[in-house]
């Protein structure tokens, strides 16, 4: 949090500093009625990159002052894995198949409270809704032992989660033992959020950003039903997450308008 701090405060200075040697009777480079923005996530500082794009964000601004802020994200994911039943098996394998699909939709208001050349602090508001399916099914073999020395075929199914799980050894009959979880969760979450941010305009249709928001976050994750060869065997309830307090993006606001 120090370094989000460190960074909001030389970007500020940067932006007071440059604003104080401008002459404001220069030819704008920020932008006004009509024009479009849109936005990626700058971290110059990331072992995974400087660019990052976690949705898709953009302006339009309604007026010189106003504008209308959306964001869009989309994410999918499958996962396959298969692991050997037991030692001295070459034939039968343990696997699961996992995928979900989450989408989001976000849309709010912005009014930019200054006349500068380059800086464009603002104050707003959004709302964000994102949802999220997942589904979950796995394969295990099980040793019968004395006096079949069979196995058998186990399917489980999981609605709205993925089970996890990691092997943790052996059963005296050579099946792999796990200690089992649940992860990606299916749910439906709505954000409200009040806004205070700044734009610093470093050349004309390039610019760079932070935000601070203000606002509730509430959660509401699906009900979990888990199925072992097509018949109910348990399931968990609904549950709800509910919070209310400040959050900061700690990725620079990296944009460009036309």
């Amino acid at each position: 949090m120090k370094s989000n701090y460190l960074i909001l405060s030389i970007i500020l200075l940067f932006a007071i500093a440059v604003n104080g040697q401008e002459n404001e009777q220069n030819a704008t480079i920020r932008p006004g009625k009509g024009n479009v923005s849109f936005e990626l996530d700058f971290l110059p500082f990331s072992s995974d990159g400087p660019i990052r794009m976690n949705a898709l964000r953009g302006r339009y601004f309604i007026s010189d002052h106003m504008a209308l802020n959306v964001n869009f994200n989309f994410d999918n994911k499958k996962l396959h894995n298969e692991v050997p039943s037991s030692y001295g098996t070459g034939s039968l394998f343990d696997s699961e198949d996992g995928k979900y699909t989450v989408f989001g939709l976000g849309a709010g208001l912005e009014y930019h409270l200054l006349n500068s050349r380059r800086v464009s602090p603002y104050v707003g508001f959004n709302v964000a809704y994102e949802l999220k399916n997942s589904h979950y099914e796995s394969i295990t073999n099980y040793y019968q032992g004395y006096p079949t020395s069979e196995y058998t075929e186990v399917k489980t199914e999981i609605e709205n989660a993925w089970s996890e799980y990691s092997m943790i050894g052996y059963d005296q009959y050579g099946n792999p033992v796990y200690n089992y979880g649940m992860s990606q969760r299916g749910y439906n979450s709505l954000k409200v959020n009040a806004v205070l941010g700044a734009d610093v305009y470093i050349i004309k249709h390039l610019y760079m950003g932070v935000e601070l928001g203000l606002g509730v976050n509430s959660i509401k994750y699906k009900e979990v039903v888990i199925k072992k060869d097509g018949n109910f065997d348990h399931k968990y309830p609904e549950a709800t997450d509910f919070d209310f307090g400040l959050n900061f993006n700690n990725a620079i606001r990296l944009g460009f308008w036309f």
